[in-house]
This record gives structure tokens, sequence and C-alpha cells, in this order.
């Protein structure tokens, strides 16, 4: 492995536009994935080893505080808590207020439940 040049893989920046994160981790892990064919990286560990240092200081302190990460050979499991802790996230009360202002227009007609007709 001393042979490999990562320098085309810059570290994750957890800490950038909230609304461009997910996208930008997306980018990001496919950069890697690529990366870990190209150099034919096939043991789990080392791939798990590689995502977190490549990825950077700070995403490996965000990993550290996700719950259930998976042993140190666990390559998918690392990537679904990162994922999923860099997608979007939904404000339940913003989401709530936005149905309760949806209201029937004048070319749509009402449906009825046929259980209490």
């Amino acid at each position: 492995m001393a042979g490999l040049d990562f320098s085309g893989i810059q570290q994750f920046d957890p800490h950038s536009e909230p609304s461009l994160l997910a996208s930008q981790w997306k980018e990001w892990l496919q950069r890697f994935k690529r990366c870990i064919v190209a150099f034919d990286i096939k043991d789990k560990a080392r791939k798990r080893a590689l995502l977190l240092y490549l990825a950077g200081p700070k995403v490996e302190t965000i990993f550290a505080t996700l719950s259930d990460t998976g042993e140190e050979n666990d390559f998918d499991k690392a990537i679904e808590n990162l994922t999923e802790y860099f997608a979007p996230k939904k404000n339940i009360l913003y989401e709530r207020h936005i149905f309760r202002q949806v209201s029937q227009r004048s070319d749509e007609t009402q449906l009825t439940n046929s259980v209490h007709d």
C-alpha cells in the first residue's frame, strides 16, 4: 500500500452548507468507491479504515458519536451510518404546517369514503 497515491481524494467537510451536505457526501463517497476499486482494495477492514482516514478528522469525530457502527471490518455499516447522518433532516413541525395549509382547489372533486355511504 506504500505506492498508493490518495492525494486526489480531499477530506470531506461535514460543516459545509447544510442544504448541499447530502449531495456532497454522495459525490465524495462515489469518488472514494472509485478509488478503492482502482487500487484493488478488497479487504473490508482496510476499506473502512481508509474511508474514515481519507474523510478526515471531522468525519472521524462524527463517526465516533454514532451508535451501532458495526465491527472494524463492517465497511457497509460505516457507509450506511454516515450516509444517514449526512442525509437532510426533516423539520416535522414545518412539514405539518405545510400539510395543514393544503386546500381543495375549485377544479378538484371531493372524494367520499365508500365505507360511510
